[in-house]
């Protein structure tokens, strides 16, 4: 088969096509939401409007800095401790190795000082 016996039979093209309704539902649905979007932000902004005569805005900003910065104080310390923690057990891992290390190696030295004597003897 060619092409364009391929193409007229897969699609065929429409003349006349029935026109569609108008969408009402989509339209009514658009505009709901951008009312409520309109209404909440309004509220919002007059809510926003009385913050000040209720709220000490400074004294409230003034007081979030300083908790953060208590807080970040906080932080540093503990990871301070813990990075002396960590530094306590590995100088205790690293005095077992060399213990151990020096315990063994004068082992094999015993060892070999005692085997090597009976053949200096014959």
């Amino acid at each position: 088969m060619n092409r364009r016996a391929r193409k007229s039979q897969g699609s065929e093209r429409r003349v006349f096509r029935p026109k569609r309704p108008f969408p009402y539902l989509v339209v009514f649905r658009q505009l709901v939401a951008g009312l409520l979007m309109l209404a909440a932000g309004l509220g919002i902004a007059v809510l926003l409007q009385q913050l000040p005569q209720q709220v000490d805005v400074v004294l409230l900003v003034s007081e979030a800095i300083a908790d953060l910065i208590r807080g970040i104080q906080q932080l540093l310390e503990a990871m301070l401790g813990l990075a002396a923690i960590v530094v306590i057990a590995s100088l205790v891992v690293l005095a077992c190795v060399l213990s151990f290390g020096g315990v063994w190696r004068l082992i094999r030295l015993v060892r070999m000082l005692l085997k090597r004597n009976p053949q200096g003897r014959r």
